[in-house]
């Protein structure tokens, strides 16, 4: 019962893992990161404006590369360290798309955002515990 109990758990991993992969990221050439003013703690902010610079977001807990920018989409990848983390992608026309929490582990994550129709305009990495 327990190997059973083990391979469902492994399979739920490996299906969430496979999700986020698709509801992930894309890669961004470089941006820089901001933090804008009030965010609460753990939230950094990546405009389009910034994809000049390597966007790098640092925390006692992730660390975030975005990697691409084709200007619908970006991608990247986020290593943590503790707690979880999601992204949110804001788009020119208005819409938005978040990701799912992903937890700690040892190995990166793949994370990316989509504006189809549009141009992604801002990045938010959210972190919590």
């Amino acid at each position: 019962m327990t190997g059973c109990i083990t391979r469902n758990i492994a399979k739920l991993g490996m299906v969430a893992a496979a999700t986020l992969g698709v509801l992930g990221t894309t890669t961004l050439p470089a941006a820089a990161v901001t933090l804008p003013t009030g965010a609460a703690a753990g939230t950094t902010v990546i405009t389009a404006k910034q994809a000049a610079t390597t966007p790098v977001a640092i925390t006692a807990s992730y660390r975030c590369v975005i990697t691409a920018d084709y200007g619908w989409r970006w991608e990247g990848n986020c290593r943590i360290y503790s707690g979880e983390l999601r992204t949110i992608t804001y788009c020119a026309n208005g819409t938005s798309s978040t990701g799912l929490w992903i937890g700690a582990r040892p190995e990166p994550w793949a994370v990316w955002g989509n504006c189809p129709g549009s141009s992604w305009t801002r990045i938010v990495f959210q972190s919590r515990g």
